[in-house]
């Protein structure tokens, strides 16, 4: 047998060389899976990049910022996630120019960049184009009627005992960042558009209830509602302080704020009897303003500050039919706290009957809620350092022509597309 021949039978080495001509192709198809892994990680990346852009635009158009602004804001924000504007494009649009959420209120980014070929090229030498797009906005703002302005307190707004607290067509917001901001214990049942806070939301055991009517859940972690009243001025104190005559009983008695329209009360005012206060401010300068159980107080275009470390204390029986002024620097205002007094506990009991249109303003004090109020039609707010309800209201933002300034809830920001 030649040695031709030989060598054809010979069958040894065949695995290394069958090995040898297919290592090209093993070689070729590791390289392209992990080619096309990484255009996968790439396209992750630009995701994140476009995603995160977007919700910054949004965040900073609903905090009222001019549109070019937002969008050098999310532009900003796509370089932080390691977009480079030298290998693609970046475009970003409000309101987006397409989609469901064409409107003022959202924020469209769009990424195109491309990339070179590697172990693919030898398909073609045409660089890969990848686009990716996201869309954020904001809901819309809503009004608060009852706003708790502690940064940090727990509990800053507090549904305790047996409440039965409905709210219609005004939500709740604390600007605590505990994570209890927004509390509920006890017995207590709360009708509510939302609840809001900068911190969390927490039922504290017993068996509380709640039932949301503009919302899913609870919303958290939204950024801070502004005190719509930071801008009214404190009240003129006169040199003088004046006193309240007491009449003979089953007799009314009539309190002007004289011609100035400001009288000064010092060291707290305690009313037993039947009281008509005419349009007017009226200081409470130190002591404590009370209302006793049988006392029978009315109002129409009143304000009441409190100043000096006075604090409010209405009996639960005592008869309370007030309104505050509808124009003017207190428009809107019934009672309105020193923004110095902090740590004063002002409390409202009242009875089925009383009726306090307007709002309860103690930026420095903590208001406690415990009688049957309600304001004319359910008209009232509540603005303190801390708000607790202990009992029934029925609270509403049908106040138009009241000079009521409601606060504004911030819309929960969202990726949307």
């Amino acid at each position: 047998m030649s040695w031709w021949a030989k060598f054809l039978r010979d069958t040894r080495g065949n695995t290394t060389i069958v090995a040898a001509i297919c290592m090209p192709v093993v070689v070729g198809s590791v390289g392209l899976g992990a080619e096309t892994s990484y255009w996968q990680f790439k396209q992750r990346q630009m995701q994140t990049a476009v995603d995160m852009a977007a919700y910054t635009g949004a965040v900073s158009l609903r905090n009222n910022e001019a549109p070019q602004q937002a969008r050098n804001e999310a532009a900003q924000e796509a370089v932080l996630h390691r977009f480079d504007p030298a290998l693609g494009a970046l475009t970003t649009n409000t309101p987006p120019t397409s989609g469901s959420s064409q409107n003022d209120r959202a924020m469209e980014v769009v990424l195109t960049q491309s990339m070179d070929r590697l172990f693919s090229a030898i398909f073609g030498d045409t660089p890969i184009i990848f686009e990716v797009r996201a869309v954020a906005a904001f809901e819309e703002q809503s009004d608060a009627c009852i706003l708790a302005l502690s940064h940090e307190a727990s509990a800053a707004v507090d549904f305790f005992g047996n409440s039965n607290v409905a709210l219609i067509n005004c939500e709740v917001m604390s600007n605590s960042i505990a994570s209890d901001a927004v509390s509920l214990g006890g017995s207590t049942d709360v009708e509510a558009p939302c609840f809001n806070s900068v911190g969390g939301f927490e039922i504290s055991g017993g068996s509380a209830d709640y039932e949301l009517t503009g919302c899913t859940a609870p919303r958290v972690d939204l950024p801070r509602a502004l005190d719509p009243y930071a801008d009214v001025p404190t009240p003129f104190l006169p040199s003088g302080c004046s006193n309240i005559p007491g009449g003979p009983p089953g007799n009314t008695t009539t309190v002007s704020a004289g011609a100035g329209g400001v009288k000064r009360f010092c060291n707290g005012l305690n009313l037993t009897g039947d009281y008509v206060f005419e349009p007017g401010v009226y200081i409470i300068d130190g002591g404590q303003f009370r209302a006793g159980g049988q006392a029978n107080i009315t109002g129409e275009g009143v304000t009441f500050y409190t100043t000096g470390g006075a604090s409010i204390a209405f009996n639960g029986t005592a008869e309370i039919n007030l309104t505050a002024p509808t124009t003017g620097d207190y428009a809107g205002l019934i009672f309105f706290g020193d923004r110095d007094d902090y740590g004063e506990n002002h409390t409202f009991n009242g009875t089925a009957d009383s009726t306090i249109t307007g709002a309860i303003y103690m930026p420095a004090g903590d208001i406690s809620f415990q009688g049957d109020f309600s304001g004319d039609n359910g008209c009232m707010q509540l603005v303190g350092n801390t708000v607790a309800f202990g009992g029934n209201a029925n609270i509403s933002t049908d106040c138009s022509g009241t000079g009521i300034d409601y606060a504004e809830v911030p819309g929960d920001v969202r990726l949307v597309e």
